[in-house]
């Protein structure tokens, strides 16, 4: 099996989610996850303005943001972490046809190391911020990104709370089929890394797409109902390497909200060598 490397090059192999010690690969281990959910529906052509080519908006030109509380991955030998991500619903134009999915606009996540390699093998649009678990506050579920003390980003899940994991409906549900789980669109991934000697040029430019229903997972319970998003525009001192970022998702018009959801999932690990697909 070829071995994967990252930087720094020189000490072996690198180690993340797709490449263990001695080359283990971590497939079929159970992750916990608390995932909160809230959509909106924005104007397409607001919408195609943040989109990249070769995607133009979705007949239903559909915003989704996504808290996931992780409870443990293996590949980081048990540590959790937590994302806030944002989802354009988005069809892509390629040679081979048109193919309609999530495209992921961004993830915010909790720590480094999944960032840095996300970054790398899959191209995964991601930055850092503080990502805290979902907290019950006055009778709502409250998700926050944060960064250095600013919060940029605000979902909450109305009349809803966390309360604990359930331990025993988990122990009594069984796996689902992948084609009825919670992702049954593909994801797209616009993996760009620029060139080191022309400014303005791509290194790496290129579509990745992770198809529907790679995770094997059962569902231990659900909810939904009324909830919202709240973004706050940033002056460059505020977030000085991501407000054009935040200010472009907080100009995205929030025309029609299509509710919040609470969903206890636990997904068996795929590390997605098999999976990643690039799309012409």
């Amino acid at each position: 099996m070829a071995e994967m490397y990252r930087m720094p090059i020189g000490f072996g192999p690198s180690l993340g989610p797709r490449q263990g010690p001695e080359g283990r690969r971590f497939t079929g281990e159970p992750i916990r996850t608390n995932l909160v959910t809230c959509a909106y529906r924005t104007e397409p052509d607001a919408l195609a303005a943040v989109l990249p080519a070769p995607f133009v908006p979705a007949p239903e030109p559909v915003v989704t943001v996504r808290v996931l509380h992780n409870l443990g991955f293996p590949w980081l030998a048990g540590r959790g972490y937590n994302y806030f991500e944002v989802l354009f619903r988005a069809v892509h134009r390629g040679a081979a046809g048109e193919t309609e999915g999530d495209f992921v606009a961004v993830m915010w996540e909790s720590m480094a190391d999944p960032i840095i390699v996300g970054r790398d093998e899959a191209g995964h649009p991601k930055l850092f911020a503080d990502v805290p678990a979902p907290a019950d506050v006055d009778g709502d579920l409250v998700c926050t990104a944060s960064w250095e003390g600013f919060e940029f980003g605000r979902l909450v899940a109305e009349g809803v709370t966390l309360g604990d994991w359930p331990h025993e409906r988990e122990e009594a549900t069984g796996f689902a089929d992948p084609s009825t789980g919670i992702a049954q669109r593909p994801r797209f991934n616009y993996k760009y890394f620029p060139s080191t000697t022309e400014v303005g040029k791509a290194a790496v430019d290129e579509v990745v797409m992770i198809p529907a229903g790679v995770y094997q997972q059962k569902i231990l319970d659900r909810w939904s109902g009324a909830g919202r998003v709240d973004w706050t525009r940033a002056r460059w001192e505020d977030l000085p390497t991501f407000a054009q970022v935040v200010n472009g998702l907080a100009d995205l018009p929030q025309v029609e909200p299509l509710g919040a959801t609470l969903t206890r999932v636990v997904k068996l690990t795929n590390d997605l060598r098999d999976d990643l697909r690039v799309l012409y």
